[in-house]
């Protein structure tokens, strides 16, 4: 084979495996998300953040196989590697993660069951001192009131 071909091909493989990393990176932040659930506006931080990194790392396979040029094959290869993984992947790392993930909830909150259980009987027994402590105080109050009332007639 010819000496000037094997660094393009080198390099097209490389695209090719840059376009896995990317969407595989990006399948582990979608595991990530199932387990460790965020509002939509850091989801869409997170985005931004990920396809930056991923942009840094793709120029930097570009730069450092291909002195910073940028050919159509190089591209094309991410392409090929991201529609490839997409094929084979569809989606199983997500769906297995949701599995896992609603097994892990389910063994979770059977283990802490007997928490959140004594946690709201003590919710409910501070509410219960709350209110008498309330009920308290207005007799108390209440007590002064009448005081006040039979001293004013007495006065």
């Amino acid at each position: 084979m010819n000496d000037a071909v094997i660094p393009e091909l080198e390099l097209l493989a490389f695209s090719f495996l840059s376009g896995i990393i990317c969407f595989f990176g990006y399948d582990l932040l979608l595991v990530l998300r199932i387990f460790f659930r965020r509002s939509l506006i850091l989801e869409k931080l997170e985005d931004i953040l990920y396809w930056l990194a991923a942009s840094i790392f793709v120029f930097s396979v570009i730069y450092k196989k291909n002195s910073g040029v940028i050919r159509g094959y190089s591209i094309a290869g991410m392409l090929a590697g991201m529609i490839l993984y997409r094929a084979v992947v569809k989606g199983r790392l997500t769906q297995a993660a949701q599995r896992r993930s609603d097994r892990i909830r389910k063994w979770f909150r059977n283990k802490t069951e007997p928490i959140r259980k004594k946690r709201m009987e003590l919710q409910n027994k501070r509410k219960q001192v709350k209110i008498k402590k309330e009920e308290q105080k207005k007799n108390r109050k209440q007590k002064k009131r009448e005081e006040r009332e039979k001293r004013k007639k007495k006065g």
